[in-house]
């Protein structure tokens, strides 16, 4: 599982990015536009969402589940990071960007540092004091809010614009990008419950992070916005429909 699960989440990311960049490359929005709609395509919210949903669909393993969870974040938010960089690359025109400074920035990320620290703890045998578990309880309890409220704060008008690349977004992310993975994992001989999780966490909508990701890189943040609240919205739908459909095939 420790290298099956990011195998086939970053087949998935991987696979919806050139999908994407087809799909959109002759699309009638800008560059800007075009890069956030990009990143939205590819990378799901795989623990704000992610691991409440896997939680609840397998309560009898919520250890194996939670490693699912973390794996696919840890795989997820470093090629968010460097796939926008590379973005902007090529959509921006303001910033040029370097794989150096792009890998300097994948380095920084805060959960890959927490993941070595918690690793570090684990194969050392080094006690966590309460006291910093009950405080991590707490801050992990506020990211879903301050990331929903910086969804709302990016969502400045009143309607839909661009609608088909919008829903172009919720197609690639809600149902190619299961699919990608799943077909992965089948690959990989990935055995279950991981095989199922994987898939479900493809079919998660977009990742919040991606809004950080985009303004950090100058792309269209608004734009970007839009397509996350949609296709979360239509997530609802399609996760259930992924579960009860595509994996019995």
């Amino acid at each position: 599982m420790l290298f099956e699960v990011p195998l086939a989440m970053a087949a998935g990311i991987l696979g919806c990015l050139s999908a994407a960049y087809l799909a959109f490359r002759w699309m009638p929005v800008s560059h800007r536009a075009k890069g956030a709609l990009i990143l939205a395509c590819a990378f799901g919210n795989v623990t704000y969402l992610g691991l409440p949903v896997l939680q609840g669909m397998f309560p009898e393993e919520p250890l194996d589940i939670s490693k699912v969870a973390i794996l696919c974040e840890v795989t997820v938010a470093p090629l968010n990071v460097f796939a926008g960089s590379l973005l902007a690359m090529r959509f921006n025109g303001q910033e040029r960007q370097t794989l150096g400074r792009s890998a300097a920035q994948v380095i920084r990320l805060p959960p890959l540092w927490a993941l070595a620290a918690a690793l570090g703890f684990k194969f050392l045998h080094i006690p966590v004091p309460e006291f910093v578990l009950r405080a991590t309880q707490v801050l992990g309890a506020t990211v879903s809010g301050l990331m929903i409220l910086a969804l709302g704060m990016a969502l400045r008008r009143r309607r839909v614009d661009h609608a088909v690349p919008v829903l172009a977004v919720a197609g690639i992310k809600l149902l190619l990008s299961p699919l990608l993975v799943l077909g992965a994992a089948r690959l990989l001989t990935m055995k279950e419950p991981y095989l199922e999780a994987v898939t479900l966490e493809g079919a998660m909508p977009s990742q919040l992070l991606t809004l950080a990701v985009a303004d950090r890189f100058g792309l269209d943040t608004e734009i970007l916005a839009q397509a996350i609240l949609v296709n979360t919205v239509i997530a609802f739908v399609t996760i259930p429909l992924v579960k009860t459909v595509l994996l019995q095939l």
